[in-house]
Parts: C-alpha cells; sequence; structure tokens
C-alpha cells in the first residue's frame, strides 16, 4: 500500500511540475507565412557600391547560390559557353569594360575567385572565348522571385538585356 500512495504522490508531483512549466514557458513565434495577403514576402536585395546582397539563397537551373552575402558580376565566356559569374563584393577586380584573357595569370585568379557561375541562356558574341569581363546587371523583384538582369553583348546587333529568373529558397 505505501509503494501506490508514493506512486501517486510522484506521478502527481511530476503533473504539477509539468504544469507550472507548460504555463510559465513563454510562447514561441509561428514563423511568418510566405505569402500573407496574396502577396509573396519580398527578398531584400541591397545594393553597396558595385555589389549586390541578397538576403536569401537563390537558385537557377541546378545553381543555387548562397544568400547572406553580396556578389559583384563578371560576363564570362569559355569554350563552353557564356557565363554570369558571381564574384566577390568590392570595387571590380578589373576596370569596366575592360577584358581580362583566361589564359594569363590575373585571368586565372579571377576565375578562381568566382563564387558561382551560371549559364546564360544566350551566347554573348561580343565578348571573346577565354575572357571575363565586369559588367552592371539590373536586379528586380518580379512575382515571387528575383530577376536579374545583364547586358546582352553581341557583335549581332541584338543588344536586348538576357533574363535570368531565380527563384527564392
Amino acid at each position: 500500500m505505501n509503494v501506490h500512495r508514493w506512486l501517486a504522490g510522484a506521478l502527481v508531483a511530476v503533473w504539477l511540475l509539468a504544469s507550472a512549466a507548460i504555463a510559465t514557458a513563454e510562447p514561441q513565434a509561428r514563423p511568418e507565412p510566405p505569402v500573407a495577403i496574396g502577396k509573396p514576402k519580398a527578398d531584400e536585395v541591397r545594393r553597396q557600391g558595385d555589389a549586390y546582397c541578397f538576403d536569401r539563397a537563390m537558385s537557377l537551373g541546378n545553381v543555387v547560390v548562397a544568400g547572406g552575402r553580396c556578389y559583384t558580376f563578371y560576363l564570362m565566356r569559355t569554350s563552353g559557353g557564356s557565363f554570369l559569374g558571381f564574384g566577390p563584393p568590392g570595387p571590380p577586380m578589373i576596370p569596366p569594360g575592360q577584358l581580362v584573357r583566361m589564359g594569363t595569370p590575373a585571368g586565372a585568379k579571377l576565375r578562381g575567385r568566382m563564387f558561382y557561375t551560371v549559364p546564360l541562356p544566350r551566347p554573348l558574341t561580343g565578348i571573346p572565348v577565354g575572357a571575363i569581363r565586369f559588367t552592371n546587371v539590373r536586379i528586380v523583384w518580379e512575382s515571387g522571385r528575383i530577376v536579374i538582369y545583364v547586358p546582352g553583348i553581341t557583335t549581332e546587333g541584338d543588344q536586348r538585356e538576357i533574363e535570368m529568373p531565380f527563384m527564392q529558397r
């Protein structure tokens, strides 16, 4: 009989302690839904000099670009195609408008400092194969995605911007 009283007393004590802990605990903040009142939550994109800073990760195709950091942008053309390079923030590593050949020590160093290279949907014939060039881009928040507009640099007269729609993660 003593064992039963002890067990009942222990259960009551545990129940009282658990109830008190739950009652005094601070309520947990509920995560904000990504869609509030029919409008997607906008990612903040800041510009710092020549760099753009992204709060959240974003992806295009099979390339995922990390958020929470800043990037400057470069156009690259290799025998495999044309690419948008995400370089380190700060002043451009090469002067605007100047080309750097990837076969040179400076070009190899520059290419090695790219965090990400994203294939462009159309070729850039205005940049020779094996070269890198700093570029100014235009970034816009459009219906749940970040669109990077790259200047279309061609020798064929088609100078339309290249639209690169990145989905947020």
